[in-house]
Formats: C-alpha cells, sequence, structure tokens
C-alpha cells in the first residue's frame, strides 16, 4: 500500500508521461537535468565560482586586519612620544594651549591603545558564542572614543575659561612652538596613514582614532599660533581663544563619530545606493520573478544581506537551490564584505512569514505618515 501511494505521488509530480527510474534520486536528478538543463548549468558555473570568491573574501579580510592594525598600532607610539614631550613643553612654560594639546594627546594615547586590541578583537572569527562575528566591537569602541573626545573638549574649555580670566605670560616660549611644531608635523604624517587605512579597510575604529588626531591637528595650529602672537604681539588672551576653538573641534569630532557609529548598533540599513545595487542584481537575473523581505545591516567592516526570492512554483529542488547559490553568489561579488543568506520561494505560494509582515507595515506606516506630513488624510 504504501509504495503504491509513494508510486501515485510521483506520477502526480512528474506525469503521467515520465519514465520512472528504478532509483526514486537518480530520477529525480535526471529529470531535473532533463527538463532544466539551463539552469543546472548556470548553478554549477556559479559553485565552481563560489571556491574563488570565498578565497577574495577571506584575503580581503585579511588585508583589511593588517592595514588597521598598523593604523592603530602607529598610533599609539607616536601618541605615547607626544605625551612625554608635551608634558615636558607643558612643565617648562606653564601655557594653557599646550596643557589642552597635551590633554588631547594624553586621551589619544588611551584610546590608540583600547582601538588596537578592538582591532584584534573585532577580526576573531565567528563562535559559538558570536555566530555574526565581533564585528560590532568597532562601534562599541567608537562609543568609548566619543567618551574620550567630550572629555578632552570638556577639559580644554575648562582650563581656557581659566587663562581667559588670568591671563599671564608663557615661559619658555621656544620650548613650547618647537615642541608643538614637531607634534604638528608627527600628527599630519599619522593622519595620511590612517586615511589610507580607512580607504583600505572602511573600519569604524580606524576613523573614531582619525577624529582624535585631526582634533590634534587643529589643536596644535591653534596652539603653536596662539604661543607665536602672544610671544610677538603680547596678544596674551590668544592662548585661551586657542583653546577655545580646538574644544569646540573636539566636540565636533565626537558627535560625528557617535554618527557613525549608532546606526551600526541599531542595524539601520544600509544606504540607499547599496540597496539600489541589490535591486539590479535581482532584476537582472531571468529566473528571480520578484522578492520580498530585503533586510540589510552593517557591522563594522561588514555587510549582511537577507532576503526572500520568488522563482517558478514547478522548479525542481535542485534547480531553485542553484538560482539561490547564484543570486548569493552575484551579491557577494558586487559587496565583497558580504554575508549573505538568500531564500527560495514559489511564485504565488510563499507563507507570509513575520518579516515579511512586518515589512508590509512598516511601508503602510511609512507611507500614512508622508500623507499625514503633506496634509492628506490617510486612507483605510
Amino acid at each position: 500500500m504504501q509504495h503504491e501511494q509513494v508510486s501515485a505521488a510521483r506520477r502526480i509530480v512528474h506525469g503521467p508521461g515520465v519514465r520512472l527510474a528504478s532509483n526514486p534520486v537518480t530520477h529525480h536528478r535526471h529529470a531535473a537535468s532533463a527538463v532544466f538543463p539551463s539552469r543546472i548549468k548556470r548553478g554549477k558555473a556559479a559553485l565552481v565560482k563560489h571556491e574563488t570568491v570565498s578565497h577574495y573574501q577571506s584575503d580581503e579580510r585579511a588585508s583589511r586586519f593588517a592595514w588597521a592594525r598598523a593604523a592603530t598600532l602607529a598610533a599609539s607610539v607616536m601618541a605615547g612620544g607626544l605625551v612625554l614631550a608635551k608634558a615636558a613643553a607643558w612643565l617648562m612654560t606653564d601655557s594653557v594651549a599646550v596643557l589642552g594639546s597635551l590633554a588631547d594627546s594624553g586621551l589619544d594615547l588611551l584610546g590608540s591603545v583600547a582601538a588596537a586590541g578592538a582591532v584584534v578583537y573585532a577580526a576573531l572569527p565567528p563562535d559559538s558564542n558570536h555566530r555574526f562575528g565581533h564585528q560590532k566591537a568597532e562601534a562599541l569602541m567608537a562609543l568609548a572614543q566619543v567618551a574620550l573626545l567630550s572629555a578632552s573638549a570638556a577639559l580644554v574649555a575648562w582650563e581656557s575659561v581659566r587663562a581667559l580670566l588670568n591671563p599671564a605670560p608663557l615661559q619658555n616660549p621656544s620650548i613650547a612652538i618647537w615642541v608643538l611644531a614637531a607634534s604638528l608635523l608627527a600628527t599630519t604624517a599619522l593622519v595620511g596613514l590612517q586615511s589610507l587605512a580607512i580607504r583600505r579597510t572602511g573600519s569604524l575604529i580606524v576613523k573614531g582614532d582619525r577624529a582624535h588626531y585631526v582634533g590634534d591637528i587643529l589643536a596644535n595650529s591653534g596652539a603653536l599660533g596662539a604661543v607665536v602672537i602672544g610671544e610677538v604681539y603680547g596678544i596674551l588672551r590668544a592662548d585661551a581663544i586657542a583653546g577655545f576653538i580646538a574644544a569646540i573641534f573636539l566636540g565636533l569630532a565626537g558627535y560625528q563619530v557617535a554618527r557613525a557609529a549608532i546606526p551600526q548598533l541599531m542595524d539601520e540599513e544600509l544606504p540607499h545606493e547599496d540597496q539600489e545595487t541589490i535591486r539590479r542584481i535581482l532584476d537582472k537575473d531571468p529566473d528571480v520573478m520578484s522578492f520580498h523581505a530585503l533586510r540589510t545591516r552593517r557591522a563594522g567592516g561588514q555587510r549582511f544581506i537577507q532576503l526572500d526570492i520568488q522563482i517558478d512554483a514547478g522548479l525542481s529542488f535542485r534547480s531553485a537551490h542553484a538560482i539561490t547559490d547564484r543570486v548569493e553568489l552575484a551579491l557577494e561579488e558586487a559587496f565583497g564584505d558580504a554575508d549573505v543568506i538568500v531564500h527560495p520561494d514559489p511564485i504565488g505560494e510563499a507563507r507570509l512569514e513575520r518579516r515579511v509582515l512586518d515589512e508590509r507595515s512598516a511601508r503602510l506606516s511609512e507611507a500614512a505618515g508622508l500623507e499625514r506630513v503633506k496634509g492628506i488624510e490617510p486612507s483605510s
């Protein structure tokens, strides 16, 4: 009885005109190859390329890690040297501008050392407790750098107020000039290295670390100008004004780093340009009839892309799997750092899963909000 039921089911699936092989698995393979040869060939070609793309992604991740590690280690070494030089200069000159630059470099040193450790941790491969990897450590470290930038800005602003109310001539201004000039040159070189590392890696940690040193360039430039003006023209409050300017720029740098880190922690969608690239890839595939439930996010230097595609309901499982692999491979090639998950649905027969309903609800809510902004009563 059970054998007859299985045979009847096969006749329903394959039709009365299809000759069944004695081995159901062998028959399934031959039938899929006969009915959908082009799709199978495209799927095999995609699988052949998959290993190459995986090796490329591994090499790219290793390169990103090497650049990020080099940038943070160089920053740590340079910050340590600047702290020692500026501390000596401040003790000999009692300059608030030099003190502000010293405070910034001290926090830079703490931030760079922590950033170097965070780069190593974020590059760790996924494990049993972190299946998606450790990339969000970059965003967490960036928020810690925001706290350091804010503390540095507050300290410099406080000392600037004191110097503005009680201006005093500098002691040994020539020492301050030489130390600040050397610091300016060294910091500019470091920012150049960090900018190159950011272009190669997109690392949020290096971006946050660079924000410190861009603020340091501004602080050193302002402090150097203030010392020169105070020495040549006798304008003692120039020292305090330079400190205020440095504090403002440090605060702005912290705001910019926070704007880059918070969206990653909140799993904000990828930019519109990236989503349009995804849509173009899907529209280009002849076997993808439509798609839905597209969800994207970013963590550190890696993108995550998940979606459902709708394909011909009459395809065999092997053909559907080949199409899915091909779509995933195309997205991985377009986004070298992407982790892609594609789920196939038969056209017109997809189950309305929660994520699909949530997506539709979000679109309806967004449309209703736009109508209210335009003064139109939302339709029920």
